[in-house]
């Protein structure tokens, strides 16, 4: 007999979320008030070292994980040591960074075999040649969108005040990132009424086993 899916279930994928909202507002917060305090540096930045540590850990390269941890720790013991100048353009390094690292992902894909969200929608649904067809285009399409953030991000920075790129950072960024997800996700049963329903979180979980498969 089947159990009955239990509440807390339901709220589980909710924790990530909540914890990221939580993230971007502590990190808005700080970057308008502090921006060049040290402890600022240390909580926004610190979540995507680890996340980068733990993904060259899953992925046998734990030379390249101790060295980035050391790294960082060798950095921060310097800007304790030295004090702080003006770290701003850390946050712009790390923002750019991570746009240009997804776009290669993406990209890459395109170029050297399956499309990545072919072999993502491959562990979900049986694709027919116009289903493929429209993962790869969509592959190429997150590849120019995330292309095109990280480049506004580049001339937004250079352009505006630093709180009004903070705001783009932690705030618009990720509820861009979001819109896109979500809206791609409705308006595929529209374009493809073929592909199987799936719910958004099984579409999260997807993206979740191809991180740590890597």
């Amino acid at each position: 007999m089947q159990l009955a899916p239990q509440p807390s279930d339901r709220l589980a994928p909710l924790a990530p979320l909540a914890l990221m909202v939580c993230y971007c507002l502590g990190a808005q917060w700080l970057m308008s008030h502090a921006p060049r305090h040290l402890f600022t540096a240390v909580f926004v930045l610190a979540p995507t070292l680890l996340g980068v540590c733990v993904a060259l850990w899953n992925a046998q390269r734990r030379g390249w994980a101790l060295l980035l941890l050391a790294a960082a720790g060798g950095t921060l013991v310097a800007l304790t040591w030295h004090g702080v100048h003006d770290i701003r353009p850390l946050y712009l390094a790390e923002c750019v960074t991570i746009y240009s690292a997804l776009f290669w992902l993406f990209w890459h894909s395109l170029r050297s075999g399956t499309p990545l969200i072919t072999r993502l929608a491959r562990t979900m649904h049986h694709l027919t040649p116009d289903m493929e067809r429209y993962t790869a285009k969509l592959t190429r399409a997150w590849a120019l969108y995330l292309a095109g953030m990280g480049l506004l991000s580049l001339l937004l920075f250079v352009l505006l005040p630093f709180t009004w790129w903070a705001l783009y950072d932690t705030i618009i960024s990720p509820l861009a990132l979001g819109g896109f997800f979500i809206g791609e996700h409705l308006l595929r049963y529209r374009w493809h009424p073929e592909f199987e329903r799936a719910s958004l979180w099984a579409s999260v979980s997807a993206w979740r086993q191809r991180g740590q498969g890597q």
